[in-house]
């Protein structure tokens, strides 16, 4: 049963249950996306692009003839990788910028894996974007306008598995990069060993006892309802794109800096984004670009969309990790080495982002009191879709692993694995146990029935068909606190106040179905409670523009959910101050006479002789109060808060079927900005989970590299019907920086379920399986039934 949720300082706004403020709006078709606006009704002389995917997992295109194509009626525009305007064209890549910050070209994140040309003749997996691109009067005529392209392909060695990929004498992808397909060390990523504390060599040696475990995390991708759109239009060398990018300006940036023209001569409109689950932090994608061209070349509005197929795209990185792990008798680790392979796929994007850039942080804010730890990582081409940015990016990954040490030692040691986590994990500004990290411990082994519940591997009760059930759990530290987030640079935020005491905020973010915007308003209205004012007041931006917007904040690392909020708590404090000094004139008093409170001005001195702001500004020049600031996130080292999830499983021991009969969601947040955006964050996170955990998996023709599933049939997402009962906990222990001293939630409320699940059938059933999907076919081999 779910307890309900109590805020450590009750606010008037802030915490609370609610709808949410653009429910209406969405429920009732009203809110705007970007294929609303890319439609022949709004834009009547809108062209359509299609471009040639390779049916090749590596191939050279030797020639094309375009020629049939161009004679076809209703075709506008043809551009191949033979036109000079492409030609022209950097590699790149499309993951300049995980979302955090802005960046040029010469400043992108993986300025050393520029492995992408754009319509480029050399294919690397199966859909690549190569060649040539179509722009006709409607889809179906660009599709027929590609068929009759005629390709000579030159059809090259290919490899789906990252082991085979690093042998010598192996198909090499991208020679001037990895002759060797393993991606070389680049500044950001740091060495092939980017941890290396203490003496972990020694420290295993030396260990009363030590564990060996591995554990593979397969890939899946992240199944957006909103396919990629754009509609660019090019009009006297200025053109607009209107798409549903999450990084407004990052996308301006990107095609300023790729098609060499100022960025005032570059519009980008994006509204609400149907999901997106980390596709857009690879956002710097090449369709962008040669879209824009085609209008350029076609002197008309050029739509660019992918279908449900194509959205296969990209997605998580597959990596198995190997780890050891020592410690004294009594659960002290003293020593921990980690080693993952990742499966890149065909391009580099932000593998080395989940591969070193995530465990460092996870080193800092869990590891912190691990006197001898070591983490090492290798990035490796191969010819399977690519491995970008998918939510959870990397954590969930090591928390497979992470969550599978700290079970097997704790059953070697004969210790509750809940007592290893608070003997040895934590951010280096706490003394363990971690305060946090005991309280969420605590929550959701009561939510689970722990003590109750969990027996010895494989001796529980047998239920009826020859089933066993089992509990299990896993431990994250949560992220991103705002000291986390420096990189971002300043936050934007507008806070305009009308005459008539309505707000007019402009906190640009693109809304992805989080509840971002919700959260800026209450925000908002915490801010100005001084005035009275309520979320009912209040006039957001829900359309981002870089012609009028301020600088969005991008939706990643989920927090965005405090970010906006804490700068508008000081622009508050600055427009309650400018509202003092333009009425204190008013009132022929000294400004520092003043306060303001429930929407009136009075003298300090006296608080009962006070009047109506709203009727001394109605009665004023009815000029708007307009405050604007900008600030960069506190960089105070607070660690992070603690989370972790809890499962409960069923197992058919005669089918291998795996049932999740009930999840605990508990996430420390520091503040809750949004209880009911939280919690349905919480609860929806474990679909992707569980999904990923159970049934999904991209499957491959070993003798073609063609993937085999690109559907939502055969790849299997979970239903409502797959769902198990979930609860999910807030809890307000930890506390951050600024007013509000939050965490995001978002991100990493699905980390720990695979791993809780994977132990959970091990007690179960008494049998370990680390890899996942865990298909039925892998229990029963676990089993010794096939």
């Amino acid at each position: 049963m779910k307890k309900p949720y109590t805020p450590r300082v009750p606010r008037q706004h802030v915490g609370g249950y609610r709808p949410r403020l653009d429910g209406a709006e969405k429920a009732s078709g009203r809110a705007t996306y970007a294929d609303d606006l890319a439609s022949r009704l709004r834009i009547p002389d809108l062209l359509y692009a299609k471009v040639l995917r390779s049916p090749h997992a590596h191939a050279r295109i030797k020639s094309l003839d375009t020629s049939a194509a161009e004679a076809l009626p209703g075709v506008v525009g043809i551009l191949t990788y033979q036109d000079p305007a492409v030609a022209a064209l950097k590699p790149t890549s499309a993951g300049w910028t995980d979302g955090v910050d802005t960046v040029s070209y010469d400043r992108m994140m993986w300025g050393k894996f520029k492995d992408r040309r754009v319509l480029g003749d050399y294919a690397v997996w199966v859909g690549d974007e190569v060649g040539v691109v179509v722009a006709a009067e409607s889809e179906a005529l660009a599709e027929e306008a590609l068929r009759l392209v005629q390709v000579d392909w030159e059809i090259l060695p290919f490899l789906l598995d990252a082991a085979a990929a690093m042998r010598p004498g192996a198909p090499v992808l991208h020679p001037e990069i990895a002759p060797n397909n393993v991606l070389p060390q680049d500044p950001i990523g740091g060495p092939d060993v980017f941890v290396d504390r203490g003496n972990v060599v020694h420290a295993l040696a030396t260990a009363p006892v030590v564990v060996e475990c591995t554990s593979t995390y397969h890939n899946a991708t992240q199944n957006s309802l909103d396919p990629w759109c754009c509609v660019v239009e090019w009009r006297d060398d200025r053109f607009t794109v209107w798409s549903n990018s999450y990084e407004a300006d990052q996308s301006r940036m990107h095609l300023a800096t790729m098609l060499d023209i100022p960025l005032h001569q570059v519009r980008v409109v994006s509204p609400y984004v149907g999901g997106q689950f980390g596709r857009g932090d690879t956002g710097d994608q090449p369709f962008f670009l040669f879209t824009a061209l085609l209008a350029r070349q076609t002197g008309r509005p050029v739509k660019f969309k992918h279908t449900r197929r194509e959205s296969f795209h990209d997605g998580r990185q597959q990596a198995t990790y190997t780890a050891q792990v020592g410690a004294t008798r009594d659960g002290r680790i003293t020593a921990m080495s980690f080693k993952s392979i990742g499966n890149a796929g065909a391009h580099a994007d932000h593998t080395m982002f989940a591969l070193k850039f995530a465990p460092r942080e996870l080193a800092e804010v869990a590891l912190a009191h691990i006197p001898n730890l070591r983490f090492e990582a290798y990035g490796v081409y191969t010819n399977m879709l690519p491995a970008c940015m998918m939510r959870g990016v990397g954590n969930s990954q090591l928390n497979l692993i992470l969550g599978h040490v700290v079970d097997v030692l704790a059953e070697k040691l004969g210790l509750d694995p809940l007592d290893v986590c608070l003997k040895n994990f934590g951010h280096e500004w706490e003394t363990l146990p971690d305060q946090s990290l005991e309280a969420v411990l605590r929550a959701g082994a009561e939510g689970i029935g722990w003590k109750e519940k969990r027996h010895a591997p494989g001796q529980g009760p047998v239920y009826a068909g020859g089933c066993r059930r089992g509990v299990g759990f896993s431990y994250h530290p949560g992220w991103h606190a705002e000291w986390q987030e420096e990189r971002r640079g300043e936050v934007q935020v507008g806070i305009t106040l009308n005459p008539d005491g309505t707000v007019i905020l402009d906190a640009p973010t693109i809304e992805t179905g989080t509840g971002s915007n919700t959260c800026n308003v209450l925000g908002c209205a915490e801010a100005l409670d001084f005035l009275g004012v309520t979320p009912a007041d209040i006039n957001w931006v829900k359309v981002v523009d870089t012609d009028t917007s301020s600088k969005d904040c991008v939706q990643t690392d989920s927090s965005v959910a405090y970010l906006q909020s804490e700068v508008m708590a000081v622009a508050a404090r600055e427009l309650k101050a400018r509202l003092i000094e333009k009425l204190a004139p008013r009132l022929s008093r000294a400004p520092s006479e003043l306060d303001i409170a429930a929407g009136r001005i009075f003298p300090k001195a006296s608080p009962d002789k006070g009047q109506s702001v709203k009727q001394l500004l109605m009665a004023g020049d009815l000029v708007p109060l307009a405050v604007k600031l900008s600030r960069p996130p506190l960089a105070t080292r607070t660690g992070v808060p603690a989370i972790a999830n809890f499962a409960e499983v069923e197992v058919d021991t005669g089918t291998g079927l795996v049932q999740v009969l009930r999840l605990v969601v508990v996430n420390d947040c520091g503040c809750v900005m949004y209880a009911s955006g939280a919690e349905a964050q919480q609860i929806g996170g474990q679909v992707i989970a569980v999904g990923e955990t159970l049934t999904e998996e991209i499957i491959y023709d070993p003798q073609t590299g063609i993937p085999l599933n690109f559907n939502w049939i055969d790849y299997q997402i979970p239903t409502m019907a797959d769902m198990p009962d979930i609860d999910p906990v807030l809890l307000e222990v930890w506390r951050g920086g600024g007013e509000y001293g939050a965490c995001g939630i978002g991100e990493g409320t699905l980390t720990c379920t695979p791993r809780a699940i994977l132990n959970a059938v091990h007690n179960a059933i008494g049998v370990r399986l680390d890899e996942i999907p865990l298909k039925p076919e892998k229990v029963l081999a676990a089993l010794g039934k096939v």
